[in-house]
């Protein structure tokens, strides 16, 4: 089911991240979108990862649907290209989100590259 990060500051939160780790998406992610209307960004773990036949971490058309029912304004998708086992490349997610329409923005990060969260996008 991923994490909730939140940045606070006074008390106050600046920053809520969803961190997605290596999860499929379901109706568990529609619940964490009611409880938590307000993510900011989500850092999303794709891949497509194949086990024995089974998938087991987000793939491009899986990534999607996470984005239709989590709604955050932003995503920045990771976890994409570190093992051989991953058949969905980063580009098939963003052809899919592209294509989705959805209001989401969609940063990406090099490897090896920093980004900040806060101000997104």
């Amino acid at each position: 089911m991923g994490a909730l990060l939140e940045h606070r500051v006074g008390g106050d939160v600046r920053l809520r991240v969803h961190l997605t780790a290596d999860t499929l998406t379901g109706d568990h992610i529609t619940e964490i979108a009611k409880r938590h209307p307000d993510i900011d960004t989500a850092v999303v773990h794709l891949g497509g990862t194949r086990v024995l036949l089974h998938t087991v971490t987000m793939d491009a058309e899986q990534g999607v649907d996470f984005l239709r029912r989590a709604q955050p304004p932003t995503a920045v998708p990771v976890h994409h290209d570190d093992y051989r086992v991953f058949r969905s490349p980063l580009s098939d997610f963003l052809d899919a989100a592209g294509r989705a329409g959805l209001p989401t923005t969609v940063r990406t990060v090099e490897r090896g590259q920093t980004i900040s969260l806060a101000g997104a996008p």
